[in-house]
């Protein structure tokens, strides 16, 4: 994931020894809650290690879960299989999940965001003309809940440190980084923990099928790899 998709100026940045920091608890939050697939050991590193979205033990994103932000992912229910993570977490209407829902329905009919995001370029929108290679159509796209929070109610646990009660791992480092960011500290903790979430989940996703090109924590600093980006756009 570093070398093919983070700048290699950002290698050494704070929002990935965050992510080192937290593997552990995330890998434990989603064996608890029945995410992983059983016999890890008989996959090997390509395929994915997320079961398929039966017997509810993924939800829809729909009702009340819609207001909720965090992690998300989308399945191609015409190819039976897990395409991309993603995650919301901010101010405004647009921050929860039926808010990004809405922004991603909207782009997948746009040929601006065609061109800077794969996810529409290849799973445009019905009666909307593609750019490129098409593998199916917006619609078919289901959005999953992979983890969630209500960000005005308790949300300690993901943000405390060194506490009975805490979830994650919160080094002096991380904290002064978002703290220069200046604001309240607790909503840019929570931006890091959808980012965070977001990662792991990406990192699950079989490579054949993931369609995010994406490093994570973008919006706290992290930069896409654009040399390898642009070597796969000449191929």
């Amino acid at each position: 994931h570093i070398a093919e998709r983070v700048d290699e100026a950002r290698h050494n940045h704070w929002t990935l020894h965050f992510t080192r920091d937290n593997i552990a608890p995330v890998a434990a939050g989603m064996c608890l809650v029945g995410h992983i697939v059983r016999d890890l050991e008989t996959f090997n590193i390509h395929e994915c290690l997320l079961k398929l979205p039966m017997m509810e033990i993924f939800h829809i994103v729909s009702g009340d879960l819609s207001r909720l932000e965090g992690c998300y992912l989308f399945f191609d229910r015409a190819k039976n299989k897990w395409i991309r993570s993603g995650k919301t977490a901010g101010e405004g209407d647009a921050a929860c999940f039926g808010g990004r829902g809405g922004t991603h329905k909207k782009n997948a009919r746009s040929k601006d965001e065609m061109r800077k995001h794969p996810l529409y370029a290849r799973y445009t929108a019905y009666g909307v003309d593609n750019l490129g290679a098409r593998e199916g159509y917006f619609e078919y796209l289901a959005m999953y809940c992979a983890m969630a929070f209500d960000c005005k109610s308790y949300v300690t646990p993901l943000c405390s440190n060194d506490s009975d009660s805490s979830l994650l791992v919160w080094s002096s480092e991380s904290i002064e980084e978002l703290k220069r960011r200046g604001g309240c500290l607790k909503k840019h903790q929570l931006q890091a923990v959808s980012y965070l979430w977001e990662l792991c989940y990406d990192l699950l996703l079989a490579k054949s099928d993931n369609i995010s090109v994406s490093p994570g924590f973008e919006s706290l600093g992290l930069r896409v790899n654009r040399k390898k980006r642009k070597m796969e756009d000449s191929e």
